[in-house]
């Protein structure tokens, strides 16, 4: 992820790397998590693409097993909504994708039983499309690897198959999925990546003699592709898995927010005095402390030297006329003291820090 800069006091860089810490785009996701989410997908992508489609059994509330379920595919609910115009028949015919229910059956529910299976088949597949980001780091795995140069092409050029249940029930799926057809390309691309990239080193290697040190870029960035390329590597699974942290915004230390919620209780943190504000209080009295430490010091040196006058004087270059140094030279022989042209209040700096100042107003 690259870097945004931004500019202005207000949104620096160092705004931005704050705000993504907190969010978590910073933190690396720790290596246990990475795998533990690679063999789920490596598993359940293995058995979409193979198989057409991840079937599991259909439980009663109970425990018992009444039939099986699956996701319907896109392309699979893109022709229902091409052929069948009534509602009705629309969700007769997903659920007879779905499960393994008959029409007769089907027909025979009721209407709670009837949501509830839409609910369980619309469920199954957000799970599968929930899969499709996984693709391209699948696609690097030793068991994509076998599965394509086992079966290849032909697990997403099929037209419509059925698939024998234990118990003798049949789940008919009329198309291949996405997720297989976006795995083909994905397993093409790579094999020519492959054999481009061993065009490439032996070119490399002709050419290396006569181009000595200036290859050395182009090696690097072969060596850097190959790396891309190597079968069950991890790099492309902890660039895609992300793990979701949870943030508890009632911990005390004042979380911002957009919403009412937020404000609330900001405000009660705020009245309550919590960890935020005792920290703010301690802040002020530190810059206090260090502000009467420093007010002691520069007594101690305006007594030194002989003066209790406060204020640093910041030295102006002002420059004179010729009838003004006259005036002024004449007023010295005479014994007069010049008058000043700007008074030294106008430009006296004051000793108390004014950022003591800023946190008393706004506390």
């Amino acid at each position: 992820m690259r870097t945004k800069i931004t500019h202005g006091r207000e949104n620096s860089l160092g705004m931005d790397i704050m705000r993504r810490i907190n969010e978590g785009s910073l933190r690396s996701t720790p290596i246990e998590y990475v795998e533990a989410v690679k063999a789920k997908v490596i598993e359940n992508c293995t058995e979409l693409i193979e198989h057409g489609a991840r079937i599991r059994p259909l439980m009663r509330d109970d425990g018992v097993q009444v039939g099986w379920c699956r996701g319907v595919h896109v392309g699979e609910r893109a022709k229902l909504k091409h052929w069948i115009t009534d509602p009705n028949d629309y969700i007769l015919n997903i659920l007879m994708l779905g499960t393994s229910f008959s029409k007769e059956e089907l027909e025979a529910m009721s209407g709670y039983e009837i949501r509830s299976l839409t609910e369980v088949v619309q469920q199954m597949s957000a799970y599968d499309n929930s899969l499709m980001p996984y693709l391209p780091a699948y696609s690097t795995s030793y068991r994509s690897e076998n599965l394509w140069f086992s079966k290849g092409e032909q697990l997403a050029s099929w037209e419509e198959h059925t698939v024998n249940m234990p118990d003798g029930k049949v789940i008919r799926i009329t198309a291949p999925s996405d997720h297989a057809k976006g795995w083909v390309s994905l397993c093409t691309y790579r094999e020519q990546s492959k054999r481009r990239l061993e065009q490439d080193f032996n070119a490399l290697f002709i050419v290396r003699p006569w181009a000595g040190r200036h290859a050395d870029p182009i090696q690097a960035e072969l060596q850097r592709v190959a790396r891309g390329l190597e079968t069950d590597s991890s790099e492309p699974w902890v660039q895609i898995v992300r793990m979701e942290r949870k943030t508890d915004v009632n911990d005390g230390w004042g979380h911002p927010g957009d919403s009412l919620e937020d404000l609330q209780r900001e405000l009660k943190g705020m009245m309550e005095g919590d960890k935020h504000e005792k920290v703010m209080e301690a802040w002020q009295k530190q810059i206090a402390a260090e502000e009467e430490q420093r007010k002691k010091k520069l007594a101690e040196l305006r007594a030194k030297r002989g003066t209790d006058r406060e204020g640093i004087v910041s030295e102006r270059i002002e420059i004179l006329t010729d009838a003004q140094v006259k005036a002024r030279q004449k007023a010295l022989l005479e014994g007069k003291a010049p008058k000043a042209a700007i008074r030294r209040e106008d430009y006296e700096v004051a000793a108390s820090d004014r950022q003591l100042d800023k946190i008393k107003r706004y506390r």
